[in-house]
C-alpha cells in the first residue's frame, strides 16, 4: 500500500505500510523545529485525527499523550506564537505589533497545541455553571475585579440575530458593540472591549436552547453551561493563531454609538420597542467562517499591559 504522507514515518520503528480501514491521510505539516503533524479523515464520517511526529518517528495520537518531556519541548517551542496573543487580543487590547501567526496549520492540530499550552502554562481558569448568576448576586473574580448585581444575569440573556450584537458590559453596565464575531467549530465566538477589558460571549450553534457562555480571560473565569466548555478558551486561542486578520479587523471595528440603539435595546435588557415593525440592532448577525467586521473607526487606545504580563509571568514560572 502506497501513503506518500507517510513517506519514511516509522511506528515501533517499523514503516507505515497500512491504515485502520477508512481511515486516509490528509495533510502532513511542520509545527516548530523537529516536530510535525499528520491529519488523517475517517472517510464515512469525516472525524480527524492527528499523528505527531518528531523527526520521522511516530509520538503520540494526540499532543496529551506525548511523553510529559516531549510535550514540554514541543509547547515550548510554540511560546512565540502563543505568549503574544495570550497577553494581547485574548485577554487585553491588542499589542502595537503582533507575534507570528501559524494559519498553515490545521484546525485540529492548532486547537490540541493552543489547549494544552493554556493548561500547562497560563492561570487556571475558573469554570462556573451559567446557573451560579441566576440569583442575580453580585460575583468577584479571581483577579479580584468586581461583577455588578443581575449583570451576569442580563449579560447570558443576550440573544443572536439579523443585526449587531450590542450588549451591557458586566463591569461597567455601558453598552458595548461586538469587535469582531468568528466561528470556530461550533461554536459563534463575540469579542467586546470594555476600556481596558476584554471579554467574550460564545454560543454553541449545535445547542441552540443553551444560554451564552461568558469567557473574562484575564480572571480568568468561565461561565457555561456547554459540555465543551473546557476546550472554550483554547479554541478562541487557536482561531486568533490561524487568522492573522483577526488584527486588522480589531482595530478597525468602531466603538457603540448612541445611534446604535435605534429604537431597539442593548441585548439582554428587557423593555420593548416602540414599533413593532422597526428591526432592533440588539443581536449579533449569523456566524460564518469569516469575522464579522464592523465600520471602520479610530482604533482603541493602547493601554499598560505590564500588570497582565508580570501576574502571567509569575504563574508561568518558567518564563
Amino acid at each position: 500500500m502506497t501513503l506518500p504522507l507517510l513517506d519514511n514515518v516509522k511506528l515501533d520503528g517499523f514503516p507505515v505500510e497500512q491504515l485502520y480501514p477508512g481511515w486516509v491521510p490528509l495533510s502532513r505539516d511542520a509545527v516548530a523545529e523537529d516536530f510535525s503533524v499528520v491529519v488523517f479523515s475517517e472517510e464515512s464520517t469525516s472525524r480527524q485525527a492527528c499523528w505527531w511526529l518528531e523527526g520521522e518517528n511516530y509520538s503520540a495520537s494526540h499532543i496529551l499523550a506525548l511523553d510529559p518531556s516531549v510535550r514540554q519541548r514541543l509547547l515550548t517551542a510554540m511560546d512565540p506564537v502563543f505568549w503574544p496573543l495570550a497577553t494581547g487580543v485574548l485577554s487585553a487590547p491588542l499589542p502595537d505589533q503582533t507575534g507570528p501567526s501559524r494559519e498553515n496549520l490545521p484546525e485540529i492540530a492548532m486547537n490540541e497545541l493552543s489547549g494544552s499550552w493554556l493548561e500547562g502554562y497560563a492561570p487556571h481558569t475558573l469554570l462556573l455553571p451559567s446557573g451560579h448568576a441566576d440569583s442575580g448576586e453580585a460575583l468577584t473574580c479571581p483577579n479580584g475585579r468586581k461583577i455588578g448585581e443581575n449583570r451576569i444575569t442580563a449579560l447570558l440573556a443576550a440573544q443572536r440575530g439579523n443585526g449587531p450584537l450590542i450588549v451591557s458590559s458586566p463591569f461597567t453596565a455601558l453598552p458595548l458593540l461586538a469587535q469582531i464575531t468568528f466561528q470556530t467549530g461550533p461554536m459563534s465566538v463575540s469579542r467586546f472591549q470594555d476600556g481596558d477589558t476584554v471579554f467574550y460571549l460564545i454560543w454553541n450553534t449545535t445547542l441552540p436552547a443553551l444560554r451564552p457562555s461568558f469567557y473574562y480571560p484575564d480572571a480568568p473565569l468561565l461561565i457555561s453551561d456547554d459540555p465543551g466548555a473546557a476546550m472554550i478558551p483554547g479554541s478562541i486561542l487557536s482561531w486568533y493563531a490561524r487568522h492573522p486578520e483577526h488584527a486588522s479587523v480589531i482595530r478597525e471595528a468602531r466603538p457603540f454609538r448612541a445611534e446604535d440603539f435605534g429604537v431597539g435595546q442593548a441585548s439582554g435588557r428587557h423593555s420593548k420597542p416602540s414599533d413593532e415593525n422597526a428591526t432592533s440592532p440588539s443581536v449579533a448577525s449569523a456566524p460564518s467562517p469569516a469575522p464579522v467586521k464592523q465600520p471602520a473607526s479610530a482604533p482603541p487606545p493602547q493601554a499598560s499591559r505590564q500588570g497582565l504580563k508580570s501576574r502571567l509571568r509569575s504563574l508561568f514560572g518558567r518564563l
